[in-house]
This record gives C-alpha cells, sequence and structure tokens, in this order.
C-alpha cells in the first residue's frame, strides 16, 4: 500500500505546501505585471527569460545532484527559494526603480533553483520510493501540487480582495520553509550511489561536457527516448500559455475581476486532480496524441467561447488531459535514466521544457497582442505540433524492463 511509506507522504505534504507557493507565485506574478504594464507579453517575456535561466543551469544540476544527496539538495533548494519569493515580494510592494527587471531577474534566478530542486525530487524519488509505487506516486505527485495550488488560488483571491497581489509572495516564501523542514524529515536508508564521474566539484567544464557525451552515446540509438524528452516540453508550454492568456481572458469577458482569474486557474487544477484518479486507465502512450489535441482543441475552443461555462468546462477537460500526458511522460523518462544518471536525465527533461518555452512564448505573447483569439490560436498550433510528435511513440514505444535497484536504494 503506497500510503504506508513515510517518503510518500512527506514528499507528497512537502509537494503540496510547494503547490500553494507556486498556485500564488504565477497568478500573482501575472497579475502584477499585467497591471504593471497593461500588457500580457511582459509576462510571456518573463515567462520566456525563466526558461532562458533554467537553460543555463540545467548543463550542471544534473551533474551536481547525481554528485550529492538528492534529499540535501531539495531542502537547499526550498531555501533558497524562500528568500528569492520574499525579495520580490518586498520589490513588488515597495515598486523601486525598473521594479518590472527586479521581478524579471527574480524570476529567472528562480526558474534556476527550481530546475535544480526538480532534478533533486526527480532522484529522490527514483532511490527512495519502491518501483512498483512509482508511476502512482508520479501522478499523486501532479495531483499534490494541483491541491496546493488550488488552496494558494484560493489565498490570492483573498489578498486581491482586500490587498495587492504582491502580499501574496510572502505566503509563498513560508510554505518553501515549510516544505523544506518537511523534506528534511524524509527516510533516506544507506547513503545514494552517487556519480563519481559527475564534474560539477572539479570546476572543469570540460569533466561535466564528458558526463553528457557519455550519456548521450548510451541513448543515442534510442530515439524513441528523445521523442518522448522533446513531447515532455508540450504540456508545460501549454500551461504556461494558459497562465499568460488567463489575465486577459478574464479581462475581456470578467470585466478584469482578479477572482475569476483564480477560479479559471482553479477549474484547470480541479481537472489535473481528476486525472490522477484514473491514471490505471489513462497511462498509455496509444494515448499520447489524443491528450495533445485535446488540449489544442481546448485551447481552440477558448479563442471563441463566448460563455463562462464553456471557459470552465474547457479548461477542466484541459486539465485533465494535461496531467495525464505529463504523468506518463515523466514516469516513462524516469524508468529509461540508469541510477547513476537519473538527476542528468531530469536535466534534459527540463531542458527540453526550458528551450520551448523560450522558443515559443514569446510568438504566443506576441500574438496575443494582436488579439486575445490569436493568442490562443498560436496555443493550438503549437499543441497540434506536439501531437503530430506523439505518433511514433503511440506507434513504437514498448516499455523497457525495469532496472534492479543497486545496492543502498530504498526497496
Amino acid at each position: 500500500m503506497i500510503w504506508r511509506d513515510t517518503n510518500v507522504r512527506i514528499v507528497l505534504s512537502a509537494i503540496s505546501l510547494a503547490g500553494i507557493g507556486m498556485g500564488i507565485n504565477i497568478l500573482a506574478l501575472g497579475q502584477i505585471l499585467f497591471h504593471l504594464t497593461g500588457s500580457p507579453r511582459q509576462f510571456a517575456l518573463v515567462l520566456a527569460l525563466q526558461a532562458i535561466g533554467a537553460l543555463c543551469t540545467l548543463p550542471f544540476s544534473g551533474p551536481l545532484v547525481d554528485a550529492l544527496s538528492s534529499r540535501h539538495v531539495h531542502l537547499a533548494c526550498s531555501l533558497v527559494r524562500a528568500v528569492l519569493v520574499l525579495a520580490m515580494g518586498l520589490a513588488a510592494l515597495t515598486r523601486p526603480p525598473h521594479t518590472v527587471a527586479l521581478l524579471g531577474v527574480g524570476a529567472v534566478l528562480l526558474a534556476g533553483c527550481d530546475n535544480i530542486q526538480r532534478s533533486a525530487l526527480f532522484k529522490f524519488t527514483a532511490w527512495h520510493i519502491a518501483p512498483a509505487h512509482q508511476a502512482r506516486l508520479n501522478g499523486l505527485l501532479n495531483a499534490a501540487v494541483q491541491v496546493g495550488a488550488l488552496l494558494g488560488m484560493a489565498v490570492l483571491a483573498l489578498f486581491v480582495s482586500f490587498g495587492p497581489p504582491a502580499v501574496g509572495l510572502f505566503v509563498d516564501a513560508a510554505a518553501c520553509l515549510l516544505a523544506a523542514l518537511l523534506m528534511a524529515r524524509a527516510r533516506t536508508g544507506r547513503p545514494e550511489v552517487r556519480d563519481r564521474t559527475a564534474g560539477a566539484f572539479r570546476g572543469a567544464g570540460a569533466a561535466v561536457w564528458n558526463d553528457w557525451r557519455l550519456m548521450y552515446r548510451r541513448y543515442r540509438g534510442k530515439p524513441i527516448v528523445l521523442v518522448v524528452l522533446v513531447l515532455c516540453a508540450g504540456d508545460f508550454v501549454f500551461q504556461s500559455g494558459v497562465s499568460t492568456l488567463v489575465v486577459p481572458l478574464v479581462g475581456e469577458h470578467y470585466g478584469g475581476q482578479g477572482t475569476y482569474v483564480s477560479a479559471l486557474e482553479a477549474v484547470f487544477a480541479a481537472g489535473m486532480i481528476t486525472a490522477s484518479f484514473f491514471s490505471r486507465y489513462t497511462l498509455s502512450p496509444r494515448l499520447l496524441p489524443l491528450w495533445a489535441v485535446l488540449q489544442a482543441a481546448a485551447a481552440l475552443a477558448l479563442a471563441y467561447a463566448p460563455s463562462a461555462p464553456a471557459h470552465f468546462a474547457t479548461l477542466f477537460v484541459a486539465g485533465f488531459a494535461n496531467l495525464t500526458s505529463i504523468t506518463w511522460l515523466l514516469t516513462t523518462v524516469q524508468q529509461q535514466a540508469g541510477y547513476e544518471e537519473k538527476a542528468k536525465m531530469a536535466s534534459l527533461r527540463m531542458l527540453t521544457i526550458g528551450a520551448a518555452t523560450a522558443g515559443l512564448l514569446p510568438a504566443i505573447g506576441y500574438a496575443a497582442q494582436g488579439s486575445l483569439a490569436a493568442g490562443f490560436l498560436s496555443v493550438t498550433a503549437v499543441m497540434l505540433l506536439f501531437g503530430l510528435v506523439a505518433l511514433p511513440v503511440a506507434v513504437r514505444y514498448r516499455p523497457r524492463p525495469a532496472e534492479p535497484k543497486p545496492v543502498g536504494a530504498l526497496t
């Protein structure tokens, strides 16, 4: 029974807290930037800059995490994130000169920290959660993020009703600290077998390059793995696109009321949570193109849907499809990586997500400058493209046998 695992309970609780912070952060930052600039393009630009910042850390984050304790890295990232979010909240409240630029810098640093933390979580669950529980846990992790995000959105809606959204960033900082306290209690058993070839501490770029070169040689004969890594980007581009466009959507259809921003994002999250209960039936490579097409259809509907019921129903379906796709792709990437390169495989996954976000979000933001419908149509086109890329996986992917855990890993 998965719930008997102490680490499962700790990780899910910590991720729920992190989800509260992230639910507040992305909506608060979007509203703050929209109020400061009056344009969704600025928020799209910040999201693209975050992706670029993440790309700068990814070549080193995988070897770094593979050479260290995943629990310690995860805990340290929570503490750093708390400091960064606190500083961004203070900047948004006091509005010093160049506030938008300062928030952009903070968001970039936050993205780098978040990606290192995701690599650490990827490695931690691969090492310290039984293989039979990993697919179920990945679905629950995404659901936990969304449950936390729902609570965060409710908190932010309360703040927006009585005060500025910037105050919500302080709640994000507090959630990060509580998540760090929880991860400090996680059970790791014996020390992890670490990648001693990792060049994180040798300070030589050539050593890090050698780590990646060896990994590339190991997987170059498995093109389907590279396709799966590319597909990981699609669902996150869709999420970022929705977050970019939901504020102007509310401005156009709901008179700019901040509570509707939270409500629409909450329905998307509710669709994701619902999907986690059906994972045993929906996690199949054969269905990957379907989930991409459903997200494309949702964006198309949002471009022209005139009423609130249509908006809410569409976002619920989109959330269901989004989480189902994310869960299968994450579990597959996790299972494909060897035990000494879990974090590097996580970094490759985040690399494709960051590259796609940096390349596509500015285009979505630019399209939205013309009209809200054009912005959503650009998201539709992107998801149809990912649906085409998913077709070879649906036809050709075959799961590989699970790799036995080395001594030191929990079973």
